[in-house]
């Protein structure tokens, strides 16, 4: 029996709510108007808390996915460092929730500048998380299987995805930018 892939559907949400937090947060810190700084203090205050509890089953569905997918080992190193940035990437959610948590009970009328710049890390964090996410999809057929219809040469794709590991983990490199690719609906191999 085939499964869809969870994970893709749910990493969307700690995305979207994590922006919107942060953009809430900015808001209420630049209006003037008090009845809409504490609307915009609520908005990224239970937005954020959202974003977390997305990421929890992001996460969640991401072992699931990944324990049923077939993957060649150079992608497979891709997905662990990915995991590796997603277990970092929560550690962070948790800080900065628990730091908004504390601003929210404390009645605080203001988003002080520090929680501000972490939680715009958090942001590019978040970002970078997705773009790689994306980027395993897109250049290694992470978890699809790969047609050889992509807009430019597998060589080409990969080699930002690649750039990054090599940054985190220089001795992990399987020897060079080509890995197995797949097979089309005709049998034709892709990525060469």
């Amino acid at each position: 029996m085939n499964f869809l892939p969870v994970h893709p559907a749910l990493v969307h949400l700690p995305i979207a709510f994590v922006l919107l937090s942060v953009a809430a947060d900015l808001v209420a810190r630049l209006t003037k108007s008090e009845m809409r700084r504490a609307a915009f203090r609520t908005v990224g205050y239970w937005s954020l808390l959202a974003g977390l509890v997305g990421a929890a089953l992001a996460i969640a569905a991401a072992y699931l996915d990944m324990n049923r997918a077939s993957l060649a080992p150079e992608t497979q190193q891709f997905v662990h460092l990915h995991m590796t940035f997603g277990w970092v990437l929560a550690g962070c959610l948790v800080v900065l929730a628990a730091w908004r948590w504390l601003i929210w009970h404390r009645g605080q009328m203001t988003i002080n500048t520090s929680y501000l710049v972490a939680a715009f890390l958090v942001l590019g964090i978040t970002f970078f998380q997705g773009w790689y996410g994306s980027e395993m999809v897109y250049s290694y057929g992470a978890g699809v299987a790969p047609t050889g219809q992509g807009t430019e040469a597998a060589t080409t794709a990969r080699q930002p995805l690649m750039a990054v590991r090599d940054l985190f983990e220089p001795n992990s490199a399987l020897g060079g930018a080509e890995s197995p690719g797949g097979t089309n609906a005709s049998g034709h191999v892709s990525g060469h």
